[in-house]
């Protein structure tokens, strides 16, 4: 009986822990200024479109907080989108954003592969406030200075997201797993009662 209970333990364990996943969290505030980010990070690339193209750089701005912007150098010219490309799905996305500018349009959308699972207007967050992105399965998202002639930076502070595990059982596993437990308690029972 107590093989059985620990078999039982030792498969929720490893079905508990194929499906958690580790927040991860990019803290750019701390890197120097002009710092290139742009593979650094495992799980993630970062890149510059529409205008400037390449790596984004940490740049400030009337300040010595810094930050991920839409510039090569972490100044002026800037790009309109900053674009961040997850390797795998994420969800639980948010980012600390700072717009350096007010009411021009600032917005972010966030992809699941060619699908657009969510976009929002984000260019009267407050300083460093606190962007969460709804939605799960996401695996770009867009943060687009909607600048046409005009030259907006902006920069992303922190970003946080989780990974989604592709070992997630889904419901037809686990009735599998159940099935087979209730299939080994009664082999062991039989066992136990034939002694």
């Amino acid at each position: 009986m107590r093989r059985l209970k620990f078999a039982i333990l030792v498969l929720a364990a490893l079905f508990a822990s194929a499906s958690l996943a580790q927040a991860e969290d990019i803290d750019f505030t701390g890197l120097a200024y002009g710092t290139s980010v742009s593979s650094q990070y495992p799980g993630v690339t970062f890149s510059l479109a529409g205008g400037t193209s390449g790596s984004p750089a940490i740049g400030s701005f009337e300040g010595s907080t810094y930050g991920l912007t839409n510039t090569t150098s972490g100044q002026y010219p800037t790009a309109n989108i900053l674009d961040i490309v997850f390797t795998s799905p994420v969800s639980n996305l948010s980012f600390t954003f700072d717009n350096w500018g007010s009411g021009n349009g600032t917005f972010y959308t966030a992809f699941d592969g060619a699908t657009v699972v969510g976009t929002l207007d984000i260019s009267n967050t407050a300083e460093w406030g606190l962007v969460t992105v709804s939605g799960s399965g996401i695996t770009e998202l867009q943060i687009n200075n909607n600048a046409g002639g005009n030259s907006w930076e902006f920069a992303v502070g922190k970003l946080s997201f989780t990974p989604e595990t592709a070992e997630t059982p889904e419901p037809g596993s686990f009735l599998l797993l159940g099935t087979g437990i209730v299939g080994m308690a009664g082999m062991l029972r039989r066992k136990i009662l034939a002694r």
